[in-house]
């Protein structure tokens, strides 16, 4: 299919993420879609591709087995093969399509980065080969959540930052749109897997994505609504493949910031015997690239780490994990975030309760959440590694 586009055209940035790619098929329904807008845009179109669902932890627990500690270059490697291979799937899919498709490499991105091979920071974008790229056909596909160091190797963005290089991308070739594709509705006010009543928002500010994100909601990468800021790019989180409403999701610029609740269902809870010893934690932490919460307990000073997270071990010597407290945040009108820890099979419960304050009006709203489809890995997601699940590491 050749379409005929507007040589002056700002280009589409499209991000799709690894629940668009739960099955062979799935890069099929995104070729068409990719398709689709092409034909009726007429614009340069880049897709940001992430790995297949359950790719990237299926790697990280293979790499856990082998080693301990390794090296940030040898893990960041590894990590990064997940996005590669849905590039070339998705570049051969829409070929099929008979769209003439571009797959790139993170060298061909334009985006900079410093810092640890597995969780370096992105510094700058620029418009480089992708620009080239697109001038020679209508579609380029790129890796989400890589970029390349100042000595050209391949990085990554940390886990969870196709957002970020799908944004960065929009600011670099002067798009005014990043549209970001997921298995939720949009920004809601919970995670509809756990609280049904959770609602889609359908517009909200840059600054209350950005604190929702802060506090561990899994709406939008924080860095990524700092360069949309800065750029002034728009973002619109939609829903695929469940859903394809043209008017569906949430428009994140302008708007209100949104009361919400968090659920930090994939974090551990680390207890301190201090606050001071905490705080040193937690910033050390964030300098590394993650997200944590600090919150007191009548147990003493704790704080939330991404569970799996490479690297902690050693800022956490002196601590003790509570293996049975899951942390609910409750983000109230007006800045306020309340913590509270509970065991963890009372977590969605104490969340639904939580948000029923937020919003004690189901019925008497717009923007009800839809029940998204249970979660799933890709059954595909282990063609890297194999079949094999150790559960501990050799003697």
């Amino acid at each position: 299919m050749t379409a005929r586009r507007v040589p002056d055209g700002r280009p589409l940035v499209l991000k799709f993420g690894g629940s668009a790619f739960a099955d062979l098929d799935g890069y099929h329904r995104v070729a068409r879609y990719a398709a689709r807008r092409v034909a009726e845009d007429r614009r340069p179109l880049v897709v940001v591709a992430s790995a297949m669902s359950g790719t990237t932890g299926r790697l990280q627990q293979t790499l856990d087995h082998l080693a301990e500690d390794p090296p940030a270059d040898a893990a960041a490697m590894l990590l990064t093969t997940g996005e590669t291979v849905s590039v070339a799937l998705l570049a051969a899919a829409l070929d099929a399509e008979g769209v003439t498709a571009r797959p790139l490499q993170a060298a061909d991105t334009g985006l900079l980065a410093e810092g640890p091979g597995d969780r370096a920071k992105l510094v700058s974008a620029g418009p480089g080969a992708l620009a080239g790229a697109l001038a020679a056909c209508p579609v380029a596909v790129v890796p989400g959540g890589q970029a390349v160091d100042a000595d050209g190797r391949t990085v990554m963005l940390g886990r969870n930052s196709s957002d970020l290089s799908a944004v960065a991308t929009a600011v670099a070739l002067g798009a005014d749109t990043c549209e970001l594709f997921s298995d939720v509705p949009g920004v809601c006010t919970a995670d509809p897997y756990l609280v049904p009543e959770a609602r889609t928002l359908g517009r909200i500010s840059y600054e209350g994505a950005r604190r929702m994100s802060r506090h561990g909601a899994k709406v939008v990468h924080e860095g990524a609504v700092d360069w949309a800021e800065r750029g002034g790019v728009r973002l619109l989180c939609r829903p695929f493949p469940w859903c394809e409403a043209p008017d569906g999701g949430t428009a994140v610029g302008t708007g209100p910031e949104a009361a919400a609740v968090v659920v930090h269902r994939n974090s551990d809870v680390w207890c301190f015997g201090s606050g001071r010893e905490r705080r040193a934690v937690g910033e050390r932490l964030g300098a590394e690239g993650l997200t944590v919460a600090e919150f007191d307990t009548a147990g003493g000073a704790c704080l939330t780490v991404p569970a799996g997270a490479r690297g902690v071990a050693r800022h956490l010597r002196d601590a003790r994990r509570l293996d049975d407290l899951c942390l609910v945040t409750t983000l109230w009108p007006g800045g306020r975030a309340e913590h509270t820890a509970v065991p963890r099979p009372e977590a969605a419960a104490e969340a639904r309760r939580r948000h029923a304050l937020l919003y004690p009006d189901p019925g008497g709203a717009s923007g009800q959440a839809v029940r998204p489809p249970a979660k799933a890995r890709s059954p595909h997601s282990d063609v890297l590694v194999g079949l094999a699940r150790p559960d501990r590491r050799p003697s």
